[in-house]
């Protein structure tokens, strides 16, 4: 009895001990605090946005925190010795919605409260991704860059929990705990940029440029978190966002250039020669920008992507995620200025066709998405306002702008998505805009009438998508202010395309110049012209 009431005792006092050191022994592999004081900073951003309604002013100032993350960019082969790398190769790293339309940004380190100012040096806002640089070196005294690891897929055993920052204050500085859900496609603010990102759970109380650690190496960026859940960028992307600012001649990442869906129905299949039964993906637009744009038809039917055949839902068996979309190959599979072979059904035929890996561009868009860190484009005449439109204007229709802006341009964005527009927006060599994007059409509108005694009778005209102002076509904002230049009579006539208030509106040559000025002084208007 008393053997068993000792062994009892020791029994229980060995579980009440390794109950206490289990906390301990739980958060042994919890990342340390103290090495991020010299690889990451606090980034406080003042941003003042252009009001697009009226494009010459700027709305109220708001202020954003995140971080930045001290990187090194490759060293050039034109480096001239090893003594000018050190510093000039260290940068800051963020997101691009951290730091758009900013006014100053601010850092602080841990260690030093006095606040420097950073200066942006490049902003892809596809990837969401930013560079910053401070010129004062004391700055990038004892920083150092950190060391990215891959970020391992969730079913590897070895994979783990992952981290992430929750900073309160520059003294309060807390890791937070979360895991991985899957390796996703898309990217936030810009709709058609299919790059890959992973979804996170548990990290609620990160931000924007925090860094994400798993098995204490760094292997992404936080671009969003809240409500339990979180986004971030992969370690494989911003190495190659990276690359390419290091380059000298910066491109954004690679990308697909078309868009796709499943055959619809059996009659699709057999209408463009399918097979059924084959596995592939149905090319329904081509964009003019992207890997493949310059080979691929509408009505092609993707069976393979280079070595990776493709399931009817657009999966590939990626080596690391598993069976994930094709667009993951983007990450570390494929890279710019590849060689790519394409392996499609046409008319009925199987070929092969061989492109090269290429880049996400902007400007081959009809409708630019989220212009940022460059003022409004427009032109005043008469009191007329022309812009182009963009994906900023849209927005002026608030967070339900895809049901609240005019369906007529909102039916705009959904054709930007090929460029393909009618005979009016042809170019003078009669080629169209997706033969030539670097010429590629603007959707140009006349947004508003501003009030003066040249437009009685026009104030109520808005949204008016111009087709031709004194008999020239209008592609961009720049044919408005040529148009004017050369009227054919005494009389400005501007023609708009049918679903507009009016069709065509005429303006007096006489007394436009001095109405110009009077909209100016009236509605104190710093230029009539802004591209």
């Amino acid at each position: 009895m008393i053997k068993f009431i000792f062994f009892s005792v020791i029994l229980g006092w060995t579980l009440i001990c390794a109950f206490l050191l289990l906390p301990q022994v739980l958060q042994a592999e919890v990342p340390a605090i103290k090495p991020w004081f010299k690889q990451a900073v606090l980034l406080k951003s003042y941003q003042q946005s252009y009001d697009w309604l009226t494009p010459w002013e700027k709305r109220e100032i708001r202020t954003q925190t995140g971080m930045a993350l001290v990187v090194r960019l490759p060293v050039s082969e034109n480096t001239e010795s090893a003594e000018t790398v050190d510093k000039q190769v260290l940068h800051l790293l963020t997101t691009a919605e951290m730091v758009a339309d900013a006014t100053l940004l601010e850092v602080t380190r841990k260690d030093i409260r006095q606040p420097f100012q950073a200066k942006i040096v490049l902003m892809d806002y596809a990837a969401n991704l930013a560079l910053l640089n401070i010129e004062d070196s004391n700055f990038w005294d004892s920083l150092n860059p950190i060391d990215w690891s891959p970020v391992k897929s969730k079913p590897k055993a070895d994979a783990g929990n992952i981290y992430s920052l929750n900073i309160k204050s520059v003294q309060e500085w807390e890791v937070q705990s979360g895991t991985i859900q899957l390796m996703a496609v898309g990217h936030s603010g810009v709709s058609d940029a299919w790059l890959p990102m992973l979804k996170l759970s548990g990290i609620s109380k990160s931000g924007q440029g925090f860094p994400l650690l798993q098995d204490n190496e760094t292997v992404g960026m936080i671009l969003e978190a809240g409500k339990g859940e979180a986004k971030a960028i992969p370690t494989q992307m911003l190495l190659e966002f990276l690359a390419h600012a290091g380059s000298g001649s910066y491109k954004s990442l690679a990308h697909r250039g078309f868009s796709w869906s499943r055959l619809p129905q059996r009659s699709t299949a057999d209408f463009f020669q399918i097979p059924p039964e084959l596995p592939g993906i149905w090319i329904n637009r081509v964009l003019p920008y992207g890997t493949g744009s310059d080979v691929l038809q509408r009505g092609d039917y993707l069976t393979k992507i280079g070595e990776w055949p493709l399931s009817h839902d657009g999966k590939i068996k990626h080596p690391e995620w598993g069976l994930s979309l094709f667009d993951l190959l983007f990450l570390d599979q494929l890279k710019v200025g590849d060689l790519l072979d394409l392996e499609l059904i046409r008319d009925g035929k199987a070929i092969v066709l061989q492109t090269r890996v290429s880049a996400y561009e902007e400007d081959g868009r009809t409708v630019p998405l989220k212009r940022v860190g460059h003022p409004p484009r427009y032109v005043i005449q008469g009191g007329f306002l022309f812009q182009e439109l963009t994906l900023n204007y849209l927005s002026m229709w608030g967070a339900n702008w895809r049901s609240r802006a005019p369906v007529r341009l909102r039916l705009f964005l959904e054709q930007n998505k090929t460029v393909l527009m009618d005979d009016n927006y042809k170019n003078v060599k009669g080629e169209s805009a997706s033969q030539n994007t670097e010429s590629a059409p603007r959707v140009v509108l006349v947004t508003q009438v501003i009030p003066d005694e040249i437009n009685i009778g026009y104030q109520k005209l808005s949204n008016a998508i111009v087709l031709r102002i004194n008999g020239q076509g209008i592609r961009r904002l720049k044919d408005v202010g040529e148009a004017f230049l050369n009227p054919e009579t005494e009389f400005h006539r501007i023609d708009f395309l049918p679903g507009s208030d009016r069709l065509s509106v005429i303006l007096p040559v006489a007394g436009l110049k001095q109405s110009n000025q009077r909209i100016k002084n009236n509605f104190r208007i710093p230029k009539l012209q802004s591209y």
